[in-house]
């Protein structure tokens, strides 16, 4: 597993100069092809990856569970289907919560009411932090993700800020990304501290990188 501040594995490039800029056309190219996608198939191909996330060994093993609550406005893979299915398999399952320009998690139960946050994102109307040691497996959002295992984000760096807390406090989870399959791309753009998944799973299967 690679942490924050990790080498990247062979074939990803990092760049320093005009490293930003490159993300920040990437990221618009790929949240329009990724709101471009009809709702109705957005919807069957969050379904069929919720199929694949509940039969993986490390969901099926692991007791506390970060997942995310997608935002509508962005097209994310929507976990709906994902949290009812944890929950029926008594998962404890966190969700991220912006605090002080940090990712912390909260509990939570399905069916809870959520509000929309400061970036847009749904946060518990009623916030229980957790002990984030506690968990096994984060689920992430991304815009992009390359066949080395990098993901491209928000640009905000709360997951990374977050896995790398994670990984100094020795906690090893295992990181999947979630994403529709057209969202891979040749090569995401690396930064230093940029986080890498174990994992991703999209509407057609899983693709593993450890």
């Amino acid at each position: 597993m690679r942490d924050a501040e990790s080498k990247p594995k062979s074939g990803a490039v990092v760049r320093g100069a005009g490293i930003a800029e490159e993300k920040a056309v990437l990221r618009a190219r790929m949240l329009a092809l990724r709101r471009s996608i009809p709702e109705s198939l957005r919807i069957d191909m969050s379904m069929a990856i919720a199929g694949h996330v509940i039969g993986l060994p490390e969901i099926i093993d692991a007791h506390h569970i970060h997942l995310y609550l997608a935002i509508c406005s962005s097209a994310e893979v929507d976990t709906a289907a994902i949290i009812d299915r944890l929950s029926t398999m008594g998962k404890e399952l966190v969700v991220p919560v912006v605090m002080d320009g940090n990712l912390v998690v909260a509990a939570f139960q399905n069916g809870d009411p959520v509000v929309p946050a400061q970036f847009g994102q749904p946060e518990p109307e009623v916030v229980s932090v957790v002990d984030e040691s506690l968990i096994d497996v984060v689920l992430i959002p991304l815009l992009a993700f390359d066949g080395t295992g990098y993901r491209l984000g928000y640009g905000k760096g709360l997951y990374d800020s977050f896995l790398h807390r994670l990984s100094v406090k020795g906690r090893r989870v295992f990181r999947i990304g979630l994403a529709f399959s057209r969202q891979m791309v040749d090569r995401v753009p690396v930064d230093q501290w940029d986080a890498g998944l174990d994992a991703v799973v999209h509407e057609n299967g899983i693709i593993r990188f450890i």
